[in-house]
This record gives C-alpha cells, sequence and structure tokens, in this order.
C-alpha cells in the first residue's frame, strides 16, 4: 500500500565483510517501479534508515528497491524485492573501485552536494560520473597549488618531504626562506661553513630535544647508582624537572647513567649536548684523569664519546658538554660500529674520586640532551622563515648552495576557502569543450546536461579566494633584507 510506513534500512560493511564502514557515506535508494529515489547518510551505527512511504508514489508489495553506496574508492549495489512486512533490513558490503590517486581538497559527494548534482549510476541522462570528478579534480588541485605556491593538504598524514633543498648565500646573509610553506617540522638545517672553492664542510644546526630530562622514563644506572627526578625549580637548568644521578653504595668508584630513546635520531654533522651540574667537582676524580664522559651511538657497546677532566667541569654549576660529530679533539673517540644515521642510546659516566664516594642527591644533575642549541635558529613555520642567530657558532660561507634544508611540508586540515575553491574550480571545468580538451574520455562526457548550469560560476569568487591565498615565494616577488648582524655589514 502506497501510504503505508515501512523502514529500509541498509547497513554498510568495510570490504571484509563483517567490520562496519567507520567513515558516513551516502546511500541511495531507488525504487525500481517508479525510478524515484532517496538519499541518506550513514548514522554511528554505519546504517542509513528510511522510509518508503516518503517516495513521491509511495511504495507496493512487490517493488524492487535498488539501493547503493559511490564513495570514494568504494562503491556497491544491490537490490531486494520488499513485502509488506512493515520493515526490511539488508547489508551492503563495499568493494574497493580504482580511483587514485584520490582527490586531496574535497570529495566527490562534497561536489555533487554544493552543486546539487546526481552521480550517472543513479541518473544515467543527467549525472556525472564520479571518476570524471575525480580526473578533473586532480586537474584543479595542482593549479590550486601552483597558483597559491603551496600544497593544503597533509598527503595522506605523511606530509611532503623535501631533502637537501638548497640556497643561495649572499655576504652575510642570515635570513633565508625555505620555498614550499606552510612547514610542518625541519629535520635538518645545514650550513657549509667552507667558501665553494675549497672542500664542503656541512654543519647541521637544527635543533632537536632528545631528552628534556622532566621524568626518570627509561634511564637507568649501573651498580651503586640511581636516579631520581628533581623538580625544585633553582635547581633545574630546562623545562620542568632534571635528573638527580646519585652514587649510593660503594663497589666501584665509576656508574653509568644511560638512556635508550624510543625514536632513532640522526647525529651525522650535528652536535651533541648534555647539562651536568656538580656542586663540589672534588667528588670526582683527581685532575688528569676521566671525571666524566658522554655518549651518543647504537646502544651500550657501539657509540662516540668524549671525556672530560674535572678541571673542564663547573664547580656548583651548571656545564654544558658537548661532542661534534667527526671531532678531531683527542678526547673523541669511537667504541664499536655505531650508526650515526640512526642514534638512540645516550648516557654520561661519571667516575668518583674512590669507590668509597657516595654522593647526595641534587649535589650531581643532568638536564636537557640534544642536538645543537635552541637559540641558534628563529624559525616561523608558516612562512618558512629561518634565521640564523648571532648565538650560533656555525655560519655559512658566501655562494651558491651554501644553506640547505631537509623539511616537512603540508596542513593537517584542508582550509575550507581552499576546498571551496577547488569545487568551484571544478564546476567551472564542467563543459563538454573544457572536458574534452583535458582528454576526458567521450564516454565519460555523455550525461552532462548539468554542465552549463555548474559552468555559470563568479569568477570573482574564484578570484578572490585565490587572492587571499597565493603566497609567492621570497625571491619571486619580493624579498626581505637579510641580517648582516654578525658580520657588522649593513647591505650588500
Amino acid at each position: 500500500m502506497p501510504g503505508n510506513p515501512h523502514v529500509f534500512a541498509v547497513r554498510v560493511y568495510d570490504t571484509d565483510g563483517t567490520t562496519l564502514f567507520s567513515s558516513s557515506v551516502r546511500v541511495t535508494i531507488r525504487n525500481e517501479s517508479t525510478n524515484e529515489k532517496l538519499e541518506e547518510d550513514t548514522n554511528a551505527s554505519s546504517e542509513a534508515v528510511f522510509n518508503l512511504s516518503t517516495f513521491t508514489s509511495g511504495w507496493t508489495a512487490g517493488d524492487r528497491i535498488s539501493y547503493f553506496v559511490l564513495y570514494q574508492g568504494f562503491q556497491a549495489t544491490a537490490s531486494k524485492i520488499v513485502q509488506d512486512t512493515g520493515g526490511t533490513q539488508v547489508r551492503l558490503t563495499l568493494v574497493a573501485i580504482p580511483v587514485t590517486p584520490s582527490l586531496r581538497y574535497f570529495t566527490t559527494t562534497e561536489f555533487t552536494d554544493y552543486f546539487g548534482l546526481s552521480v550517472y549510476d543513479e541518473d544515467n541522462a543527467n549525472g556525472v560520473k564520479p571518476e570524471t570528478i575525480v580526473k578533473v579534480g586532480q586537474m584543479v588541485e595542482q593549479r590550486i597549488d601552483d597558483l597559491t605556491y603551496r600544497k593544503w593538504d597533509d598527503n595522506s598524514g605523511d606530509y611532503y618531504s623535501y631533502t637537501d633543498e638548497y640556497h643561495l648565500v649572499q655576504t652575510g646573509q642570515t635570513v633565508f626562506y625555505l620555498t614550499n610553506t606552510p612547514v610542518q617540522s625541519i629535520s635538518r638545517f645545514e650550513v657549509n661553513i667552507a667558501s665553494t672553492s675549497r672542500k664542503e664542510e656541512w654543519r647541521n644546526i637544527m635543533y632537536l630535544l632528545l631528552d628534556a630530562c622532566d621524568a626518570t622514563t627509561n634511564w637507568s644506572a649501573s651498580t651503586d647508582g640511581a636516579i631520581t627526578l628533581n623538580t625544585t625549580n633553582n635547581e633545574v637548568n630546562q623545562g620542568t624537572g632534571c635528573l638527580n644521578i646519585t652514587k649510593t653504595g660503594t663497589n666501584g668508584d665509576n656508574v653509568t647513567y644511560s638512556k635508550t630513546l624510543s625514536t632513532t635520531f640522526d647525529f651525522t654533522r650535528s652536535n651533541f649536548r648534555l647539562d651536568f651540574y656538580c656542586e663540589d667537582i672534588t667528588e670526582l676524580v683527581a685532575t688528569g684523569s676521566t671525571a666524566v664522559e658522554i655518549r651518543i651511538g647504537s646502544d651500550s657497546s657501539n657509540y662516540y664519546s668524549l671525556v672530560f677532566d674535572r678541571t673542564k667541569i663547573g664547580q656548583a654549576a651548571w656545564s654544558t658538554l658537548e661532542l661534534i660529530f667527526d671531532s678531531d679533539s683527542s678526547d673523541a673517540s669511537t667504541t664499536g660500529t655505531p650508526d650515526a644515521s640512526a642514534c638512540n642510546y645516550v648516557a654520561i659516566k661519571i667516575t668518583y674520586a674512590s669507590s668509597a664516594t657516595t654522593v647526595t642527591a641534587g649535589d650531581m644533575r643532568l638536564d636537557y640532551v640534544r642536538f645543537n642549541n635552541e637559540e641558534d635558529l628563529n624559525i616561523n613555520l608558516s612562512t618558512g622563515r629561518v634565521e640564523i642567530t648571532g648565538a650560533s657558532t656555525h655560519f655559512p660561507e658566501r655562494g651558491k648552495d651554501q644553506v640547505r634544508s631537509t623539511y616537512l611540508q603540508g596542513v593537517s586540515t584542508v582550509d575550507e576557502s581552499i576546498k571551496l575553491l577547488a569545487i568551484l574550480m571544478t564546476g567551472k571545468s564542467f563543459s563538454k569543450r573544457t572536458l574534452q580538451r583535458l582528454n576526458i574520455d567521450a564516454n565519460e562526457v555523455e550525461g552532462l546536461s548539468s554542465a552549463p548550469t555548474i559552468a555559470n560560476i563568479d569568477n570573482e569568487e574564484i578570484k578572490e579566494i585565490i587572492k587571499t591565498k597565493a603566497s609567492p615565494p621570497i625571491g619571486t616577488s619580493w624579498k626581505e633584507k637579510s641580517s648582516y648582524g654578525h658580520y657588522g655589514y649593513q647591505g650588500y
């Protein structure tokens, strides 16, 4: 009976047929007797619920109801004859389809919703094929990238990686702009401190915190040693805490305090630094012997190290201890075969005045384990601006390709105006002439009687969005005067 309610529920499953599909998808049902259709998005239970009585012409027992999903990268279709039983529940298992690479700034559903279009499988006469939207949309997205000088997505969570992007260096220049913005993170910023006529001598001056020493997690001490957290404000050098490294036993005259980091880090061409506090240096072994040794490497058997006697350690003060990669110091050494590009072991070994020496908690402390110094660079990720400050000990020599950087670029969420721009520009491209010029197959152009309506888009809205979002790279449109404070110059 056409007017009687009849609940028709479609539950959508992932390709394995057992897992509910996690994303909300548009489900369409069509009464094959009348060619009328209804649409609903799936709810939190991955189910789209319809009432057949809402069909304009209603329904009758024995009608065949087709139900289908067209979702970017997936599709499914089936049908069922409904009976006058008061309700019907069906399941629909998605099948992956080759629509790769996918759109980055909008989805096919967002496109059809914005323009009020049908998809081809629902309406062969006026519908648009999702594959066509994707093909045109990909070209439009690349055009947006070119017009705005950047990418506006996160590359499926991996972001866009740029390795060894080189920069020209003018005399005394200390300000540089990375080409691709906005920048997510910079892993390396290297300067060649040798002139272009000499052998390259690259130094990585990008700061990287290895351990803030704000927790004792994964830190351990060898025999006689103990590690506790110290959060007393005037005893912390950086952050919210530091580590008390104490000696409580009398079995030996040295203790190694170490940590295996959860991630490996590239030590190549960097400076390894940590801060060590000693209240009384007479508790260390006498001058002329190794009092402190710092280590970084692959594990406790494979590491780089540098040793210090107690004259290099401040009395009742914090001392920054530094190991330079490829150091030619006679106090630096390599044990085993560490992998400099994948270091996750850090340690400090203390040799005391004697095995009988014990150290009160707080009298020796460890803090701020890192590569390089945070103060060496001023960085603005959104603009890609990197300034080498006067705190740095490494500055590039003048010449071509004297600075290089490795970084990730992209944004975690697509800007709404960029999404709108992509939809508008794709819609603008939907005329048969444009599609044919873009080499879209003839069979995909069929059924686009709605294209003239789509094409009537205000160009001014497109231009305004591009105007507000375009950010030409520094050097192509304008250039900030470089800072010459380090060298004392005021111009080129």
